[in-house]
Protein backbone atom coordinates (compact mmCIF):
# COMPACT_ATOMS: atom_id res chain seq x y z
CA UNK A 1 0.00 0.00 0.00
CA UNK A 2 1.28 3.45 -0.91
CA UNK A 3 1.66 5.94 1.91
CA UNK A 4 0.36 9.41 1.07
CA UNK A 5 3.22 11.50 2.38
CA UNK A 6 1.91 14.89 3.57
CA UNK A 7 4.09 17.81 2.51
CA UNK A 8 5.93 19.86 5.12
CA UNK A 9 5.29 17.41 7.97
CA UNK A 10 8.32 15.71 9.55
CA UNK A 11 7.81 11.96 9.78
CA UNK A 12 8.67 10.48 13.16
CA UNK A 13 9.95 6.89 13.26
CA UNK A 14 8.24 5.92 16.50
CA UNK A 15 6.80 2.74 14.97
CA UNK A 16 7.23 0.63 11.81
CA UNK A 17 4.41 2.18 9.78
CA UNK A 18 6.83 3.74 7.26
CA UNK A 19 9.41 0.95 7.38
CA UNK A 20 9.39 -1.85 4.80
CA UNK A 21 12.79 -3.30 5.74
CA UNK A 22 15.67 -2.60 8.10
CA UNK A 23 19.01 -4.14 9.00
CA UNK A 24 21.54 -3.41 11.74
CA UNK A 25 19.59 -0.51 13.22
CA UNK A 26 18.21 0.21 16.65
CA UNK A 27 15.41 2.54 17.71
CA UNK A 28 17.03 4.88 20.23
CA UNK A 29 14.83 6.92 22.59
CA UNK A 30 16.65 9.94 23.99
CA UNK A 31 16.22 11.58 27.39
CA UNK A 32 15.86 15.29 27.99
CA UNK A 33 18.67 17.23 29.64
CA UNK A 34 17.77 18.81 32.98
CA UNK A 35 18.93 22.33 33.74
CA UNK A 36 20.85 21.98 37.02
CA UNK A 37 19.02 24.69 38.99
CA UNK A 38 15.32 25.36 39.61
CA UNK A 39 13.86 28.40 37.86
CA UNK A 40 11.10 29.04 40.41
CA UNK A 41 11.33 28.42 44.15
CA UNK A 42 9.06 29.08 47.14
CA UNK A 43 9.09 32.59 48.57
CA UNK A 44 8.89 32.50 52.38
CA UNK A 45 6.87 32.88 54.46
CA UNK A 46 3.77 32.36 52.30
CA UNK A 47 5.12 29.61 50.05
CA UNK A 48 6.51 26.24 51.02
CA UNK A 49 5.91 23.80 48.18
CA UNK A 50 5.35 24.63 44.49
CA UNK A 51 3.79 21.89 42.42
CA UNK A 52 1.71 21.18 39.28
CA UNK A 53 1.85 23.87 36.65
CA UNK A 54 0.71 25.15 33.28
CA UNK A 55 2.75 27.48 31.04
CA UNK A 56 0.68 29.59 28.63
CA UNK A 57 1.50 32.30 26.11
CA UNK A 58 0.87 35.83 27.34
CA UNK A 59 -1.10 37.88 24.77
CA UNK A 60 1.17 40.84 25.57
CA UNK A 61 4.31 38.77 24.99
CA UNK A 62 6.19 36.21 26.99
CA UNK A 63 4.61 33.54 29.17
CA UNK A 64 2.38 32.97 32.16
CA UNK A 65 2.83 30.14 34.63
CA UNK A 66 -0.04 29.00 36.86
CA UNK A 67 1.12 26.83 39.73
CA UNK A 68 -0.20 25.22 42.90
CA UNK A 69 1.21 26.35 46.23
CA UNK A 70 0.81 23.95 49.13
CA UNK A 71 1.54 24.53 52.80
CA UNK A 72 1.48 21.33 54.86
CA UNK A 73 -0.53 21.29 58.09
CA UNK A 74 0.91 22.90 61.19
CA UNK A 75 -0.21 22.92 64.83
CA UNK A 76 -3.76 24.31 65.06
CA UNK A 77 -3.82 24.88 61.28
CA UNK A 78 -4.95 22.60 58.43
CA UNK A 79 -3.07 22.29 55.16
CA UNK A 80 -3.61 25.21 52.81
CA UNK A 81 -3.32 25.61 49.05
CA UNK A 82 -3.72 28.41 46.51
CA UNK A 83 -3.23 28.95 42.79
CA UNK A 84 -0.64 31.58 41.91
CA UNK A 85 0.79 33.28 38.82
CA UNK A 86 4.37 33.87 37.67
CA UNK A 87 5.36 35.69 34.47
CA UNK A 88 8.37 35.67 32.16
CA UNK A 89 9.50 37.48 29.04
CA UNK A 90 11.81 34.72 27.83
CA UNK A 91 10.60 31.54 29.54
CA UNK A 92 13.70 31.26 31.73
CA UNK A 93 13.60 34.22 34.13
CA UNK A 94 10.39 34.29 36.15
CA UNK A 95 8.89 36.86 38.50
CA UNK A 96 5.92 36.71 40.86
CA UNK A 97 3.86 39.87 40.24
CA UNK A 98 2.06 41.61 43.06
CA UNK A 99 -1.50 41.29 41.73
CA UNK A 100 -3.49 42.62 44.67
CA UNK A 101 -6.50 40.44 43.81
CA UNK A 102 -6.91 37.80 46.53
CA UNK A 103 -6.68 38.49 50.23
CA UNK A 104 -4.48 35.92 51.98
CA UNK A 105 -3.55 36.06 55.62
CA UNK A 106 -4.81 39.62 55.87
CA UNK A 107 -3.02 41.03 52.82
CA UNK A 108 -3.49 41.39 49.07
CA UNK A 109 0.22 41.85 48.41
CA UNK A 110 0.70 38.53 46.63
CA UNK A 111 0.51 36.75 43.26
CA UNK A 112 -2.50 34.56 44.14
CA UNK A 113 -5.36 34.25 41.62
CA UNK A 114 -7.52 31.56 43.30
CA UNK A 115 -7.97 30.65 46.97
CA UNK A 116 -10.60 28.51 48.65
CA UNK A 117 -11.64 27.22 52.04
CA UNK A 118 -11.74 23.76 50.46
CA UNK A 119 -8.66 21.73 49.70
CA UNK A 120 -7.45 22.33 46.13
CA UNK A 121 -5.06 20.29 44.05
CA UNK A 122 -3.61 20.00 40.56
CA UNK A 123 -4.53 23.23 38.72
CA UNK A 124 -4.47 22.70 34.96
CA UNK A 125 -4.89 25.75 32.71
CA UNK A 126 -5.26 26.18 28.96
CA UNK A 127 -5.47 29.24 26.71
CA UNK A 128 -8.22 29.36 24.09
CA UNK A 129 -7.73 32.60 22.11
CA UNK A 130 -10.97 32.24 20.12
CA UNK A 131 -13.17 32.20 23.21
CA UNK A 132 -14.92 35.03 25.07
CA UNK A 133 -13.29 33.63 28.22
CA UNK A 134 -10.00 32.39 26.76
CA UNK A 135 -8.44 31.22 30.03
CA UNK A 136 -9.79 27.93 31.33
CA UNK A 137 -8.79 25.81 34.30
CA UNK A 138 -9.66 22.50 35.94
CA UNK A 139 -9.15 22.12 39.68
CA UNK A 140 -9.61 19.22 42.04
CA UNK A 141 -11.62 20.28 45.09
CA UNK A 142 -12.69 18.51 48.24
CA UNK A 143 -14.50 19.81 51.29
CA UNK A 144 -12.96 17.82 54.10
CA UNK A 145 -16.22 18.21 56.05
CA UNK A 146 -18.23 16.50 53.29
CA UNK A 147 -15.80 14.43 51.26
CA UNK A 148 -18.20 12.22 49.30
CA UNK A 149 -20.43 15.02 48.04
CA UNK A 150 -17.65 17.46 47.15
CA UNK A 151 -14.84 15.28 45.74
CA UNK A 152 -14.17 15.86 42.05
CA UNK A 153 -12.97 18.28 39.41
CA UNK A 154 -14.38 21.78 39.00
CA UNK A 155 -14.28 24.11 35.99
CA UNK A 156 -13.08 27.72 36.04
CA UNK A 157 -12.97 30.32 33.27
CA UNK A 158 -11.53 33.82 33.03
CA UNK A 159 -11.45 36.74 30.63
CA UNK A 160 -8.03 38.00 31.68
CA UNK A 161 -6.48 35.01 33.45
CA UNK A 162 -6.43 36.95 36.72
CA UNK A 163 -10.03 36.96 37.93
CA UNK A 164 -11.63 33.54 37.74
CA UNK A 165 -15.24 32.32 37.72
CA UNK A 166 -16.08 28.88 39.12
CA UNK A 167 -18.94 26.91 37.61
CA UNK A 168 -21.10 25.40 40.33
CA UNK A 169 -21.01 21.76 41.25
CA UNK A 170 -18.71 18.85 40.55
CA UNK A 171 -18.11 18.68 36.79
CA UNK A 172 -16.80 15.13 37.00
CA UNK A 173 -16.14 12.69 39.81
CA UNK A 174 -12.42 12.14 39.44
CA UNK A 175 -9.40 12.32 41.68
CA UNK A 176 -6.63 14.86 42.17
CA UNK A 177 -4.50 14.45 39.02
CA UNK A 178 -5.85 16.00 35.83
CA UNK A 179 -4.10 17.09 32.64
CA UNK A 180 -6.04 18.85 29.91
CA UNK A 181 -4.29 18.91 26.55
CA UNK A 182 -3.30 22.45 25.45
CA UNK A 183 -5.28 22.28 22.17
CA UNK A 184 -8.55 20.60 21.24
CA UNK A 185 -8.55 17.19 19.57
CA UNK A 186 -11.20 16.89 16.85
CA UNK A 187 -12.91 19.95 18.26
CA UNK A 188 -13.00 18.73 21.87
CA UNK A 189 -10.93 19.28 24.99
CA UNK A 190 -9.29 16.10 26.24
CA UNK A 191 -8.49 15.50 29.90
CA UNK A 192 -6.37 12.67 31.25
CA UNK A 193 -7.51 12.03 34.76
CA UNK A 194 -7.42 9.51 37.56
CA UNK A 195 -10.57 7.82 38.82
CA UNK A 196 -11.52 7.93 42.51
CA UNK A 197 -9.68 5.33 44.63
CA UNK A 198 -12.76 3.16 45.12
CA UNK A 199 -12.85 2.36 41.38
CA UNK A 200 -9.27 1.07 41.21
CA UNK A 201 -8.24 0.32 44.78
CA UNK A 202 -4.53 -0.04 45.34
CA UNK A 203 -3.33 1.26 41.97
CA UNK A 204 -3.32 4.38 39.86
CA UNK A 205 -4.25 4.27 36.17
CA UNK A 206 -5.00 6.80 33.41
CA UNK A 207 -8.53 7.59 32.27
CA UNK A 208 -9.59 9.85 29.42
CA UNK A 209 -12.61 12.13 29.09
CA UNK A 210 -13.54 14.94 26.70
CA UNK A 211 -15.65 18.07 26.57
CA UNK A 212 -16.91 20.55 23.99
CA UNK A 213 -17.39 23.43 26.42
CA UNK A 214 -14.85 22.69 29.21
CA UNK A 215 -17.75 22.42 31.66
CA UNK A 216 -19.56 19.17 30.83
CA UNK A 217 -17.26 16.15 30.56
CA UNK A 218 -17.88 12.71 29.10
CA UNK A 219 -17.70 9.45 30.99
CA UNK A 220 -14.15 8.35 31.65
CA UNK A 221 -12.53 5.50 29.76
CA UNK A 222 -9.41 3.59 30.75
CA UNK A 223 -6.58 4.24 28.27
CA UNK A 224 -3.33 3.41 30.06
CA UNK A 225 -2.36 1.12 32.93
CA UNK A 226 0.76 -0.74 34.06
CA UNK A 227 1.26 -4.12 32.41
CA UNK A 228 3.49 -7.14 32.87
CA UNK A 229 6.55 -5.29 31.57
CA UNK A 230 6.41 -3.02 34.62
CA UNK A 231 7.64 -3.83 38.08
CA UNK A 232 4.87 -4.96 40.46
CA UNK A 233 4.87 -1.70 42.46
CA UNK A 234 4.62 0.69 39.50
CA UNK A 235 1.59 2.95 39.22
CA UNK A 236 0.73 5.65 36.67
CA UNK A 237 0.37 8.88 38.60
CA UNK A 238 -0.77 11.03 35.66
CA UNK A 239 -0.36 11.78 31.95
CA UNK A 240 0.20 15.04 30.05
CA UNK A 241 0.08 15.07 26.25
CA UNK A 242 0.53 17.42 23.30
CA UNK A 243 0.29 17.14 19.50
CA UNK A 244 3.40 17.17 17.31
CA UNK A 245 3.42 16.49 13.55
CA UNK A 246 0.39 14.19 13.61
CA UNK A 247 1.42 12.31 16.75
CA UNK A 248 0.36 12.81 20.34
CA UNK A 249 3.32 12.69 22.68
CA UNK A 250 2.66 11.94 26.32
CA UNK A 251 4.80 12.56 29.38
CA UNK A 252 3.76 9.76 31.70
CA UNK A 253 4.16 10.18 35.46
CA UNK A 254 5.71 6.84 36.34
CA UNK A 255 5.60 6.16 40.08
CA UNK A 256 7.52 3.27 41.59
CA UNK A 257 5.75 3.11 44.93
CA UNK A 258 8.36 0.74 46.37
CA UNK A 259 11.11 3.34 45.90
CA UNK A 260 8.61 6.21 46.30
CA UNK A 261 9.96 8.01 43.23
CA UNK A 262 8.13 9.60 40.29
CA UNK A 263 9.91 9.83 36.92
CA UNK A 264 8.65 11.06 33.57
CA UNK A 265 8.49 8.48 30.78
CA UNK A 266 7.39 8.95 27.16
CA UNK A 267 4.36 7.38 25.49
CA UNK A 268 3.05 8.13 21.97
CA UNK A 269 -0.31 7.81 20.25
CA UNK A 270 -2.09 8.48 16.97
CA UNK A 271 -5.50 9.17 18.55
CA UNK A 272 -5.02 9.94 22.33
CA UNK A 273 -6.81 6.66 23.13
CA UNK A 274 -4.34 3.92 22.17
CA UNK A 275 -0.86 4.51 23.53
CA UNK A 276 2.45 2.97 22.51
CA UNK A 277 4.76 2.44 25.45
CA UNK A 278 8.39 3.30 24.87
CA UNK A 279 11.15 1.29 26.59
CA UNK A 280 10.93 1.69 30.37
CA UNK A 281 13.59 4.32 30.80
CA UNK A 282 13.01 7.88 32.03
CA UNK A 283 12.68 10.91 29.80
CA UNK A 284 13.14 13.12 32.88
CA UNK A 285 14.70 11.33 35.86
CA UNK A 286 15.75 12.22 39.37
CA UNK A 287 19.13 13.87 38.69
CA UNK A 288 19.74 16.62 41.21
CA UNK A 289 18.90 16.85 44.93
CA UNK A 290 15.91 19.09 44.19
CA UNK A 291 14.22 16.55 41.86
CA UNK A 292 15.61 13.26 43.14
CA UNK A 293 12.17 11.87 44.08
CA UNK A 294 9.68 13.74 41.89
CA UNK A 295 9.65 14.95 38.28
CA UNK A 296 6.24 15.79 36.78
CA UNK A 297 5.77 17.82 33.57
CA UNK A 298 3.41 20.70 32.90
CA UNK A 299 0.23 19.78 31.05
CA UNK A 300 0.87 22.33 28.31
CA UNK A 301 3.73 20.60 26.51
CA UNK A 302 7.06 22.24 25.64
CA UNK A 303 7.81 25.71 24.36
CA UNK A 304 10.14 25.98 21.37
CA UNK A 305 13.23 28.08 21.99
CA UNK A 306 15.34 28.32 18.83
CA UNK A 307 16.35 24.65 18.23
CA UNK A 308 15.36 23.36 21.66
CA UNK A 309 12.13 22.02 23.16
CA UNK A 310 11.80 23.24 26.75
CA UNK A 311 9.77 21.11 29.17
CA UNK A 312 8.78 22.65 32.51
CA UNK A 313 8.33 20.28 35.42
CA UNK A 314 7.86 20.06 39.17
CA UNK A 315 10.81 18.76 41.16
CA UNK A 316 10.82 17.52 44.72
CA UNK A 317 13.50 15.98 46.91
CA UNK A 318 10.86 14.06 48.86
CA UNK A 319 8.58 11.46 47.39
CA UNK A 320 4.86 10.90 47.50
CA UNK A 321 4.99 9.66 51.06
CA UNK A 322 6.50 12.95 52.19
CA UNK A 323 7.52 13.93 55.64
CA UNK A 324 5.49 17.07 56.38
CA UNK A 325 8.44 18.67 58.17
CA UNK A 326 10.55 18.16 55.01
CA UNK A 327 7.88 19.05 52.44
CA UNK A 328 9.35 20.85 49.44
CA UNK A 329 8.70 21.60 45.80
CA UNK A 330 10.31 23.72 43.09
CA UNK A 331 9.90 24.19 39.33
CA UNK A 332 12.65 23.49 36.81
CA UNK A 333 13.01 22.71 33.15
CA UNK A 334 14.57 20.13 30.86
CA UNK A 335 15.40 20.54 27.17
CA UNK A 336 15.57 18.34 24.10
CA UNK A 337 16.91 19.18 20.66
CA UNK A 338 14.00 19.81 18.33
CA UNK A 339 11.93 16.66 17.66
CA UNK A 340 14.74 14.36 18.81
CA UNK A 341 12.62 12.04 20.88
CA UNK A 342 13.64 8.96 18.95
CA UNK A 343 16.17 8.02 16.27
CA UNK A 344 16.97 5.07 14.10
CA UNK A 345 20.66 4.60 14.82
CA UNK A 346 23.27 2.69 12.86
CA UNK A 347 26.88 2.02 13.81
CA UNK A 348 29.00 -0.04 11.40
CA UNK A 349 26.33 0.31 8.74
CA UNK A 350 22.55 0.01 8.95
CA UNK A 351 19.93 0.07 6.22
CA UNK A 352 16.40 1.49 6.29
CA UNK A 353 13.99 1.11 3.38
CA UNK A 354 10.65 2.88 3.45
CA UNK A 355 7.29 1.67 2.25
CA UNK A 356 6.13 3.14 -1.09
CA UNK A 357 5.63 6.89 -0.72
CA UNK A 358 3.52 9.14 -2.90
CA UNK A 359 6.08 11.90 -3.18
CA UNK A 360 4.31 15.29 -3.03
CA UNK A 361 7.28 17.10 -4.51
CA UNK A 362 9.77 19.35 -2.86
CA UNK A 363 13.10 18.57 -1.28
CA UNK A 364 14.04 15.77 1.12
CA UNK A 365 14.63 17.34 4.51
CA UNK A 366 16.34 15.46 7.35
CA UNK A 367 16.59 15.84 11.09
CA UNK A 368 19.79 13.85 11.56
CA UNK A 369 23.18 13.70 13.24
CA UNK A 370 26.27 11.97 11.84
CA UNK A 371 28.74 12.84 14.58
CA UNK A 372 29.12 9.15 15.39
CA UNK A 373 29.83 9.45 19.09
CA UNK A 374 27.50 12.47 19.30
CA UNK A 375 27.87 14.51 22.47
CA UNK A 376 30.79 12.38 23.68
CA UNK A 377 33.07 13.83 21.00
CA UNK A 378 35.48 16.50 22.22
CA UNK A 379 34.95 18.43 18.98
CA UNK A 380 31.22 18.45 18.16
CA UNK A 381 31.79 19.52 14.54
CA UNK A 382 33.73 16.33 13.67
CA UNK A 383 31.55 13.99 11.62
CA UNK A 384 32.75 10.40 11.71
CA UNK A 385 29.55 9.06 10.17
CA UNK A 386 27.28 9.66 7.21
CA UNK A 387 23.90 8.86 5.71
CA UNK A 388 23.64 7.78 2.10
CA UNK A 389 20.27 7.95 0.36
CA UNK A 390 19.05 6.07 -2.69
CA UNK A 391 15.72 6.39 -4.45
CA UNK A 392 13.86 3.23 -5.53
CA UNK A 393 10.73 2.71 -7.58
CA UNK A 394 7.48 1.47 -6.03
CA UNK A 395 8.60 -2.17 -6.32
CA UNK A 396 11.94 -1.51 -4.66
CA UNK A 397 14.20 -1.40 -7.74
CA UNK A 398 16.89 1.30 -7.63
CA UNK A 399 16.44 4.26 -9.96
CA UNK A 400 19.83 4.53 -11.78
CA UNK A 401 19.97 8.33 -11.72
CA UNK A 402 19.36 8.38 -7.94
CA UNK A 403 21.17 5.27 -6.70
CA UNK A 404 24.49 3.45 -6.76
CA UNK A 405 27.25 5.85 -7.76
CA UNK A 406 24.56 8.55 -8.02
CA UNK A 407 23.30 8.19 -4.45
CA UNK A 408 23.26 11.22 -2.14
CA UNK A 409 25.78 11.41 0.70
CA UNK A 410 24.86 13.50 3.73
CA UNK A 411 27.04 14.48 6.69
CA UNK A 412 26.41 16.90 9.51
CA UNK A 413 24.09 17.73 12.37
CA UNK A 414 20.91 19.58 11.55
CA UNK A 415 20.41 20.94 15.08
CA UNK A 416 22.88 22.88 17.17
CA UNK A 417 23.88 26.50 16.67
CA UNK A 418 27.62 25.97 17.16
CA UNK A 419 27.96 23.13 14.67
CA UNK A 420 29.57 23.45 11.28
CA UNK A 421 26.80 21.97 9.14
CA UNK A 422 23.20 23.10 9.41
CA UNK A 423 22.13 21.98 5.94
CA UNK A 424 19.15 19.66 6.33
CA UNK A 425 18.28 19.39 2.62
CA UNK A 426 19.59 16.33 0.81
CA UNK A 427 21.25 16.96 -2.54
CA UNK A 428 22.14 14.30 -5.12
CA UNK A 429 25.10 14.56 -7.55
CA UNK A 430 24.86 17.37 -10.09
CA UNK A 431 22.89 19.38 -7.52
CA UNK A 432 19.68 17.41 -8.05
CA UNK A 433 16.86 17.38 -5.51
CA UNK A 434 13.77 15.24 -5.15
CA UNK A 435 11.35 17.80 -6.51
CA UNK A 436 12.11 16.26 -9.91
CA UNK A 437 10.15 13.16 -8.82
CA UNK A 438 6.99 15.05 -7.93
CA UNK A 439 3.77 12.94 -8.01
CA UNK A 440 5.70 9.68 -8.43
CA UNK A 441 5.56 6.70 -6.08
CA UNK A 442 9.02 6.02 -4.69
CA UNK A 443 10.83 4.35 -1.84
CA UNK A 444 13.76 5.82 0.06
CA UNK A 445 16.70 3.69 1.15
CA UNK A 446 18.93 5.11 3.87
CA UNK A 447 22.39 3.70 4.58
CA UNK A 448 23.10 4.85 8.13
CA UNK A 449 26.69 4.60 9.35
CA UNK A 450 27.61 6.01 12.77
CA UNK A 451 24.60 8.30 12.50
CA UNK A 452 21.09 8.92 13.79
CA UNK A 453 18.02 9.66 11.69
CA UNK A 454 15.23 11.33 13.67
CA UNK A 455 12.76 12.49 11.01
CA UNK A 456 12.49 13.05 7.28
CA UNK A 457 10.08 15.27 5.38
CA UNK A 458 9.06 16.48 1.93
CA UNK A 459 9.60 20.23 2.02
CA UNK A 460 7.51 21.90 -0.66
CA UNK A 461 7.70 25.38 0.79
CA UNK A 462 10.24 27.28 2.79
CA UNK A 463 9.16 28.13 6.29
CA UNK A 464 9.25 27.12 9.93
CA UNK A 465 7.21 23.91 9.79
CA UNK A 466 10.08 22.08 11.51
CA UNK A 467 10.09 24.46 14.50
Amino acid sequence: MTHQLPPNVPQFLFDDALIADHRRLTRRWLPATIYPKPILEPTPPHERCLCYLSVLPDPEGGYRMYYWKFDPPAPRRPSRSTISLATSRDGFHWVKPNLGIVEWEGSRDNNIVIASDWHMDGPIAVYDPGSVEPYKMLLFHIDLKDRDASLGIYSYTSVDGLRWKQYPGVRQRAFDRNNVMPQRVNGKWVNFTRPPPEQFPGRRVIHRSESEDFINWSEQELVLAPDLTDEPDVEFYGLSAFERHGWYIGTLEYWNSLDDAVETHLVVSRDTKHWLRTPPRPFIAGTYPWNRRWSICANTGPIIHEEQMVFYFTGRSNGHRWNTAQQDGVIGFASLELDRFCALEGTSGGVLETVPLAWPGGELLLNADSRGNYDRLPMPHQYSGQIEIEVLDAEGKPLPDWSGDNRAIWRGNTHGRMLANHEAIVTWPRDRKLDGLRAQTIRLRFFIKHARLFTFAAQTQKGTFNS
